[in-house]
Formats: structure tokens, C-alpha cells, sequence
């Protein structure tokens, strides 16, 4: 399968690096210093390729990691995202409004995501959460634990296929959650 991934952060890397031990053909992009990316990219072997934004939205999964606020305007210019798979990494939360509005409105950054792609599948992963969210129905022994999140089951599916193909124990929140387990 061919994997995009959109930003470097620890988390994109290591999705790229055990995507190309699984034999994935992976397309790495960095909005910003992508020249900087190259010796560790080389380093991955002959499946990644540093690639322009634009090819590296042609992968049907796409990993997704931009600061907030970079979200503006940076999917402007891009082909149609319906039925893409987004595996948004970053989501932090921050308010609509002022800050020195009494009330504000809070979204996350897939919220906004999925407003500005509304035929895409964002799917949320997590590598880290609070200890009182990890549940032993969710833990390895191996450390490789992955947590997701989102609205498409077939999308979801796919994500969790992708997941287990590289290495990591992929724990749904949604069922957690709708289990009464979280």
C-alpha cells in the first residue's frame, strides 16, 4: 500500500520507518526544511521517497501531521480528499473565539480537519495518553501501543489493518468508550 505522510514529528517518522520494514511504499512531505528530512529518509531504504505535498496526497492513506495553526489554507490547491484516509496525529485543543470571550468554542484540530475535508476519513491516533485512559484490554507487553478514533467504520477497519501490518497494537477509543470503558 502507498503510504503519504504530511509533517515530521517522532510519531510520522516512525509510522514511515515501520511502513517501509513492512514493505510499504511511503511518500514523506514537510511543509517546512524538507532538505533537513533527507539523511534520515535514506536511512529508511528505497521504499521512501521525500515527495511535494501534492504527491504525497495521491497515497490513499495519508498521515497528517501539521500545527494548527497551519491548517488554514493548507489544503488549498489540493485534489478532492473524499475517501481519503486521514490519520490526524496531533489534536489539541484551543478555542474559536477570543480568548477574552466568555464563551468559546472548542474544537479539536480533526474537527477542523473534517470541516475543511468533509468527504475525507479523519481518524485520530494517539501514541500517548493519560495512564487512567490506557486499559489492560488495550496494553501489550511490547510498548507498541496505538489508539485511534473516528466516525467511518470501514475506514477504521483499515487503519487498524495498516496498524497491525506495522507493528503496533491499534485499541479503539470509540469501543472502549461505547463499552462503557472509558
Amino acid at each position: 500500500m502507498k503510504i503519504g505522510i504530511i509533517g515530521a514529528c517522532n510519531m510520522t517518522l516512525d509510522i514511515a520507518s515501520r511502513a517501509a520494514k513492512s514493505g510499504h511504499e511511503v511518500l514523506i512531505s514537510h511543509p517546512r526544511c524538507i532538505e533537513s528530512l533527507r539523511p534520515i529518509v535514506e536511512k529508511m531504504g528505497d521504499k521512501v521517497k521525500l515527495v511535494t505535498k501534492d504527491k504525497a496526497v495521491k497515497a490513499k492513506m495519508i498521515v497528517l501531521f501539521v500545527p494548527r495553526e497551519e491548517l488554514n489554507g493548507f489544503f488549498d490547491g489540493l485534489p478532492d480528499m473524499s475517501e481519503k484516509i486521514l490519520l490526524h496525529t496531533n489534536n489539541p485543543f484551543f478555542n474559536t473565539e477570543s480568548l477574552l470571550s466568555p464563551i468559546a468554542e472548542v474544537k479539536s484540530s480533526s474537527e477542523i480537519i473534517t470541516s475543511l475535508l468533509p468527504g475525507a476519513h479523519v481518524i485520530r491516533i494517539f501514541n500517548v495518553l493519560e495512564p487512567g485512559v490506557i486499559l489492560s484490554k488495550c496494553q501489550t507487553q511490547n510498548g507498541n501501543e496505538i489508539f485511534y478514533m473516528g466516525t467511518n467504520q470501514e475506514a477504521k477497519n483499515k487503519v487498524k489493518s495498516f496498524l497491525k501490518t506495522i507493528n503496533l497494537s491499534a485499541c479503539d477509543l470509540d469501543e472502549l468508550c461505547s463499552a462503557g470503558q472509558c
